[in-house]
């Protein structure tokens, strides 16, 4: 088989959009994990560490906001007293941080691979817009969405390439026997 002009060029385009998001998410994943070494913990004491540190510190700002809804427990019949609140957002908001690293490295290892490449990418593209939307929520009121710009802005780049992959056109059979 020979690769013509057309094959080599899809092949730098896919390996380009696949090694800067692949490593764009490697990169978040180790960081996660691993960003303040304590050298008395093993690798993976250091990286419960680190994530238990990562989601208490991002979930802080969905303490107060609307994201976190409540659900009020029975009243007490003989006190009237309220029963106990169960904060039902901020436990989504948990699950959805603590699951963050996983789905990174996850995500990077397909894309660094060539493995299930578009369904990676689309899941990418996905996740950003979601981590977008998330920091708006919490950085809205101060005005610094910096952060959310980059996330839209790294889906659209995803996105783009997503769409120059699928105006392709299928390669000639009859040109490969020639």
């Amino acid at each position: 088989m020979v690769l013509g002009d057309r094959d080599r060029e899809r092949f730098w385009i896919a390996l380009t959009v696949r090694f800067a998001f692949g490593f764009m998410f490697l990169i978040a994943a180790v960081n996660i994990f691993y960003s303040d070494w304590n050298p008395t913990l093993s690798g993976f004491g250091n990286a419960s560490a680190n994530l238990k540190a990562f989601v208490d510190g991002l979930s802080k700002p969905y303490e107060t906001s609307w994201v976190n809804f409540k659900l009020q427990g029975d009243v007490d019949p003989k006190t009237g007293a309220p029963g106990a609140q169960t904060q039902l957002g901020l436990s989504v908001v948990r699950a959805f941080l603590y699951a963050m690293p996983f789905a990174f490295t996850a995500l990077a290892a397909l894309l660094l691979t060539g493995l299930f490449f578009r369904p990676a990418l689309r899941a990418s593209a996905i996740l950003l817009v979601l981590l977008g939307l998330g920091k708006y929520l919490t950085d809205f009121r101060s005005g610094n969405t910096v952060t959310t710009l980059q996330d839209f802005m790294y889906a659209s780049f995803i996105t783009l390439a997503l769409f120059v992959l699928s105006k392709e056109k299928p390669a000639d059979p009859e040109a490969e026997t020639r």
